[in-house]
């Protein structure tokens, strides 16, 4: 769900706001209808708190962003995909725990790209 406390992500800056960042970004696939979005807005905050200086979050409204997601094969939402390097990485769909999340961050922090 879209936030304030996370820059919203779209189609004309996808490539400098989440492909050209070197570090590790994540980009939470929301709607507005979705109750499950705003689950995991929810979660994310909590995670934001303590994530290194090179990891960022970022939301993507699915509504007004159908090509990204046709793009990066987005069937669900919400949807988390984590970019590093300019290239996907990781992806999942659903309302994961903060410590799942989390986990994913320090496999994709400690290991590059």
């Amino acid at each position: 769900m879209a936030d304030d406390q996370f820059p919203a992500f779209d189609q004309d800056g996808f490539q400098s706001q989440v492909l050209d960042h070197d570090g590790l970004t994540l980009v939470d696939v929301w709607a507005e209808w979705c109750i499950p979005c705003k689950q995991l807005t929810k979660i994310l905050k909590q995670v934001d708190r303590d994530l290194p200086a090179d990891v960022r979050i970022g939301s993507l409204d699915a509504d007004a962003n159908p090509d990204l997601l046709a793009q990066y094969n987005v069937r669900g939402l919400p949807t988390l995909l984590y970019f590093k390097g300019g290239a996907l990485v990781d992806a999942s769909t659903g309302v994961d725990r903060k410590q799942v999340i989390q986990k994913t961050i320090d496999k994709h922090v400690a290991n590059p790209a």
